[in-house]
């Protein structure tokens, strides 16, 4: 397993950029914990709908935002809120934070309340089926947006259900590293590439390559593929009269490990995405 400073990558551990750090279904029942990055969050969803992402921990006792379903805050035989419009409720004291990560409310004290006591919240979208985050280690705001495929809001296209991978020992380097290794193609998707390129455009990686697949009686296989920054891959992949979109992403756990997810945006053959078409593409 090597590190960031074993590749000597400069001063930060981790890359910057947006990530997966979970399913958008996963936050529809409450809020969750999640790590990454070396760090714990609370993930919630606020009664706007919107998504927020905060460090994990109250700064007045330590304790973890979301993981408790014990105390009577919470459960529902007391008439307790865990979250209050878009905001999350320690489940301790009480002490209500905003989507700011600012402390807005302590139901014992009727004073102002402590601004030391806010915590960091990360800028956070809920985008194709997937929660992303920005993460930069130095606290700047996004310079780019999220990837997004226009696709995913077209009529016909069968929507993913995420594969949730285990959890490598590799350094997101190492990862993108595939981009510019074309003789992988062949030995492990059967289709050894007649052309291939790499073009970098900014935070964008971009790999085009074609060639012909021995598994499906040499019929040619077109993929454009490209990285939005260093944590989602989206490819374009075209054979026949056939088109999908895969994306495979990877967010880093700790230092020379991440978490990875899986899944493919297809076109429904009738035009109309039908349970059929769904039980197919699980």
């Amino acid at each position: 397993m090597a590190t960031a400073a074993e590749y000597g990558l400069g001063p930060n551990t981790y890359p910057r950029g947006w990530f997966i750090v979970a399913e958008s279904r996963e936050i529809d029942d409450g809020p969750i914990g999640v790590t990454f990055f070396g760090r714990d969050f609370a993930l919630y969803r606020g009664e706007s709908g919107n998504p927020v992402m905060l460090d994990a921990y109250c700064a007045h006792m330590g304790t973890h935002l979301a993981k408790n379903t014990s105390s009577m805050l919470i459960i529902a035989e007391v008439g307790g809120k865990h979250i209050e419009g878009d905001s999350i409720r320690c489940p301790y004291h009480g002490w209500r934070y905003n989507a700011e990560g600012h402390v807005d409310d302590i139901p014992y004290h009727d004073g102002p309340c402590p601004k030391s006591a806010s915590i960091r919240s990360y800028p956070v979208v809920d985008n194709m089926g997937c929660i992303m985050m920005w993460f930069d280690e130095d606290g700047a705001d996004p310079d780019y947006p999220p990837p997004y495929l226009a696709q995913w809001d077209e009529g016909g296209w069968v929507h993913w259900d995420l594969d949730h991978l285990p959890e490598l020992d590799i350094h997101p380097q190492e990862v993108l590293d595939n981009m510019c290794d074309n003789r992988h193609l062949g030995p492990t998707h059967g289709a050894p590439c007649e052309y291939f390129e790499n073009e970098m455009r900014d935070h964008v990686l971009i790999q085009r390559q074609g060639g012909a697949m021995t598994l499906y009686g040499g019929a040619m296989l077109y993929t454009t593929t490209w990285y939005t920054g260093p944590g989602v891959l989206l490819s374009k992949q075209v054979w026949g009269d056939a088109t999908q979109f895969e994306m495979i992403a990877n967010t880093p756990v700790g230092d020379g490990r991440i978490k990875a997810w899986h899944g493919c945006l297809v076109k429904s053959a009738s035009g109309t995405v039908t349970p059929e078409d769904k039980e197919t593409q699980a």
